[in-house]
């Protein structure tokens, strides 16, 4: 690849040599090179898009300084992953980085993900744990990596995704660590339990709910965020939320928080709370400086339907049961500002044989667009709905397995 690229242009004709492109121009051939990787891998995920975008800036590199520390800065470090069992591995990448040279470029990650993350020894407990006198002392715990990529990365950290096995535990420390990245904008929040795991049901009994750390821990980290623009729970083990996150919070403004993942499922009913109600606290505290809604299933809805969001833009939904018609015409929507509405192309081919009770657009002057994501290129969307886009003029698009709620509300 290195040769074919150093002999595009001829230098000894005259011609501009392709090293001495603008860096807008290069970046366009990179994200080609990268786009024509992926052409025959039409279920591509963003982790596949990820590890050819690595590949490729690794191979490009060695074409000259001024390449190698381009795509050092933007694309060699631009998303990392791993999982905390594994993180141990790091220390020596931590290393590399923290003994170069203040005079050499500094690389950038945009994308942080860290899995299976296990709570800290003492599992009920949030706790500051004594910083160590020498790095030499670190254990290259999770946490300790995390903190130390949190800080190394502190200028150009924009996603942070978090998955934790059993608790959402974090020491006081890390929080703080992450509390200090300057321009996080997406915060993902998982939990998983472990295979035969009787947590979740321990998590309704009286004696460990007061005690769990989830709710504060999540308080916190949200909190020390201050210029969050998403907060994506929808990996959240739904019994976690049990209406506290959202009263937890009722006391401190987030105005930067613009869009919001999250979903309920039917193990909430294991403490006999309704779905709706677990989430309510939370829309109530963001209903003012909500723009972009994403939920799974319309069971999230059965509580808000009666608010009103009056900047809410774009809205996403997997799963309906009853005639979307119905669901569009309730309160939420008809006071909303709603450019934008995203439908699983799977749900609505399940549905093709179900016309509209009624017009779906009528109440909505303001819809712009209808997306249908998990779609194929081709895809093409039922008739009822191509007939609903016509008479509103509402333009219908199709997006692929790898968009979310952040490609959405760009349109």
């Amino acid at each position: 690849m290195v040769d074919v690229m150093t002999d595009v242009f001829n230098v000894d004709s005259g011609m501009v040599n392709i090293l001495d492109l603008p860096n807008e121009a290069l970046e366009n051939i990179f994200q080609c090179l990268v786009s024509a990787k992926l052409a025959c891998n039409l279920s591509a995920t963003p982790t596949i898009r990820m590890t050819y975008s690595r590949s490729t800036a690794a191979k490009l590199r060695p074409v000259c300084r001024k390449w190698a520390d381009w795509f050092l800065v933007n694309h060699l470090y631009d998303s990392l992953k791993f999982r905390g069992d594994t993180a141990h591995r790091k220390i020596n990448f931590i290393n590399h980085l923290t003994e170069r040279s203040a005079s050499l470029v500094r690389p950038n990650c945009r994308y942080l993900t860290i899995l299976q993350l296990r709570s800290p020894p003492r599992l009920y407990e949030l706790r500051r744990r004594k910083a160590p006198d020498e790095r030499g002392e670190r254990t290259n715990t999770p946490f300790e990596v995390l903190e130390a990529l949190a800080h190394e990365f502190s200028h150009s950290i924009l996603e942070l995704d978090l998955h934790f096995i059993d608790f959402v535990s974090l020491p006081l420390r890390t929080i703080e660590a992450i509390g200090r990245i300057q321009n996080l904008r997406v915060l993902r929040l998982a939990l998983d339990f472990k295979p035969g795991s009787t947590t979740p049901r321990c998590l309704i009994e009286d004696g460990l709910r007061a005690t769990r750390p989830d709710s504060q821990c999540i308080r916190s980290l949200v909190l020390a965020t201050r210029k969050l623009k998403r907060l994506d729970l929808m990996k959240l083990h739904p019994l976690v939320l049990s209406k506290t996150v959202g009263s937890n919070l009722r006391d401190h403004q987030m105005p930067t928080i613009t869009q919001l993942d999250i979903d309920v499922s039917l193990e909430c009913s294991l403490d006999g709370m309704e779905d709706g109600r677990r989430i309510m606290p939370i829309f109530i505290h963001l209903r003012e400086t909500l723009e972009g809604l994403s939920i799974t299933t319309e069971t999230t809805l059965t509580r808000i339907f009666d608010l009103e969001f009056p900047k809410l833009r774009v809205f996403s939904i997997q799963l309906w049961g009853r005639c979307l018609s119905n669901r569009l015409s309730q309160s939420m929507f008809l006071h909303a500002p709603l450019e934008v509405i995203a439908l699983s192309a799977g749900q609505a081919d399940h549905q093709r044989r179900r016309p509209f009770n009624d017009d779906p657009f009528a109440n909505i002057p303001t819809l712009k667009r209808l997306a249908f994501f998990d779609s194929a290129r081709s895809y093409s969307p039922p008739q009822a709905y191509l007939a609903a886009c016509k008479a509103h003029g509402v333009k219908w698009m199709s997006f692929g397995r790898s968009e979310e709620i952040s490609d959405i509300m760009r349109l």
